[in-house]
């Protein structure tokens, strides 16, 4: 038993925030210029250069334009600007196989002209087409301070010739990154300039883009949908909490009425939270510290027998907590440039309660094969109780640090 708690421990702290406190989507510009087409792309640098075999940054494998060196926090791979310059070449097949373009449904044919590789901490915006057009000053630029791979970010023009956003059906595919597990977090901001109009469309995952097929009311809403419904079930903190509750009701309709106040706290603040951001440092980090203490708190009632008189009251502060944290997603996609609407947070937070209810389904099920096979010498929320506090103190601790730091400074 202390190995499979030891596991659950290893397992959760080692596991990225469930929210974007650092953020970076994959952002393209379509603009017509002249008889061609110009795309303007943002993306991470790893995107590019990783291939499906790689196996994470503590192996050894070689990346291209990189070497693997001693850091202060371990050792890490630094861009070697002198063989980008002199390999540019290289660099742009990377990019030219990474990308598929059409027009009307044939093959379309692209030059990279211009590449911008950068830090992504002291990245430059590219939300609108004006600002992402002050990124390129000539055919490759280099950043000085773009020396870790796993911190940068490029910026790319490319060129279709003969072709019109008007005119012709122009798609963009994009397998990239399909085999590794953050494509599912990776957001595509795409947006369509047309004279001074402007038609935006967000998805996430797998780059798959027409011109001509502008998302419905339909599409919108399972597009929100299939965001919250994968959101809540990456972001371990939302997941052990929903643990939590269930362990915490002793009947099916107690369940009931806690989640449904959790659920009307979570829906109001990520409503609030996506019309009105609050821009404040310390929001962030706050929030996020407030929901590991209300995961820390919940387990230690539950450890202690106590779960059963926590009310609908405090389950709707705690459901505005989450809100907020959900509603992250949603303020940083619109400082990226994103265009959201009522439907795709309609959609979002329909997601959620479906991602809830699948946690639910999974939990009993599990804890009904659990209770049969009679592994466990005390009842099996014990466990669970003891691993979430466990987690949630690692959690406290460490999303308290940029609060302390800002406070400090």
């Amino acid at each position: 038993m202390k190995k499979i708690f030891a596991a659950f421990v290893l397992l959760f702290c080692s596991t990225a925030q469930a929210h974007f406190t650092h953020f970076e989507p994959r952002i393209i510009h379509l603009y017509q210029d002249n008889q061609d087409t110009v795309a303007l792309m943002r993306m991470p640098l790893p995107l590019i250069l990783l291939d499906n075999t790689w196996q994470g940054i503590d192996s050894n494998q070689d990346l291209p334009f990189t070497e693997k060196r001693a850091a202060p926090e371990g050792r890490d791979y630094f861009i070697k600007h002198n063989e980008v310059r002199t390999e540019l070449e290289r660099l742009k097949s990377y990019i030219t196989q990474g990308y598929a373009f059409t027009k009307d449904g044939a093959a379309q044919p692209f030059a990279v002209e211009q590449i911008h590789i950068f830090n992504t901490d002291s990245r430059k915006p590219f939300s609108n087409l004006d600002t992402a057009l002050e990124n390129f000053s000539g055919e490759l630029a280099i950043s000085p301070d773009a020396t870790k791979l796993f911190d940068a970010g490029i910026d790319i023009q490319l060129r279709l010739p003969n072709t019109s956003i008007v005119d012709n059906d122009i798609t963009i595919t994009s397998y990239l990154g399909d085999k590794f597990n953050a494509i599912n977090r990776l957001a595509n901001i795409i947006t369509l300039h047309i004279d001074e109009q402007q038609a935006a469309k967000t998805t996430v995952g797998i780059l798959d883009y027409s011109s001509q097929h502008q998302p419905t009311l339909y599409h919108k809403l399972m597009t929100g949908f299939k965001d919250g419904f994968s959101h809540i079930l990456i972001g371990l903190d939302h997941v052990l909490f929903v643990v939590l509750l269930f362990f915490s009701a002793p009947t099916f309709l107690r369940l009931l009425s806690l989640a449904t106040a959790f659920t009307i706290g979570h829906s109001f603040s990520l409503f609030v939270g996506d019309s009105a951001p609050i821009s404040s440092p310390l929001f962030t980090p706050g929030i996020e510290l407030l929901i590991a203490l209300t995961i820390c708190i919940t387990a230690v009632a539950l450890l202690f027998n106590k779960a059963q008189h926590l009310g609908t009251t405090p389950l709707l502060i705690i459901g505005v907590i989450h809100g907020f944290g959900f509603s992250f997603v949603f303020s940083e996609l619109a400082q990226e440039g994103a265009q959201t609407s009522l439907i795709n947070l309609l959609g979002f937070n329909i997601g959620i309660e479906a991602g809830q209810l699948f946690i639910y389904v999974v939990v009993f099920a599990l804890t009904s094969l659990l209770s049969q096979k009679r592994i466990f010498n005390k009842p099996l929320p014990y466990y669970v109780s003891l691993g979430t506090l466990a987690v949630s103190s690692y959690w406290i601790v460490t999303r308290a640090i940029p609060l302390v730091e800002y406070a400090a400074a």
